[in-house]
């Protein structure tokens, strides 16, 4: 079962007809049982960091994605959705999950030609991964971002992005992904 996380944060719509492209069956959901026993969780976000982790320490949507994780689900964090899998942001003081090591820093560009928010097409240069690396060689992917993860581990890395500087823009750890960018929004390369 994939359930889309419903954290009132997200592009619900977009990533449920994203996985109905696929001819793949998803649900939108915030109910605590039916995230904990999902084979595969979507956790798209949108918006402010704190915004976002607010809305899922209310619904305890939290607790439901670690029972889910004990039980080898897969979890897919989309934009801020990827940023909540950290420990901390810049753009906040509430914590994030802290399934993957790391912080959420602001872009700070001296070069006026390169503006925040990062937003736009650009591509993903994937080095840890062989499947995405044969899969997505030629790429690009829709982003809207004015923060960026610094990941503490770069075995977690399997993805960068320029935007004046390289920054983490596809991240995995165990069973758990992570995409800066917005795979609903990037057409072909999405699915």
């Amino acid at each position: 079962m994939i359930t889309v996380i419903n954290n009132e944060t997200g592009n619900f719509s977009s990533v449920l007809n994203m996985i109905k492209k696929t001819d793949n069956e998803s649900f939108l959901s915030d109910s605590y049982d039916q995230i904990s026993k999902s084979d595969i969780l979507i956790l798209p976000g949108v918006g402010n960091f704190d915004h976002v982790m607010s809305k899922i320490y209310e619904k305890k949507i939290d607790k439901a994605i670690f029972n889910a994780l004990e039980n080898n689900c897969k979890l897919l964090g989309i934009c801020v959705g990827m940023q909540a899998l950290f420990e901390k942001s810049e753009e906040g003081s509430l914590e994030g999950l802290k399934l993957i090591e790391g912080e959420v820093i602001k872009f700070k560009f001296q070069d006026k030609k390169f503006k925040v928010p990062h937003m736009g097409w650009n591509n993903v240069k994937f080095s840890n991964d062989k499947n995405f690396i044969k899969i997505l060689k030629d790429n690009r992917f829709y982003f809207v971002h004015s923060f960026y993860v610094n990941c503490f581990n770069s075995e977690n890395i399997i993805g960068t992005t320029n935007h004046c500087v390289n920054f983490t823009s596809v991240v995995k750890k165990n069973n758990i992904y992570g995409a800066q960018f917005h795979p609903e929004k990037s057409h072909y390369f999405g699915k």
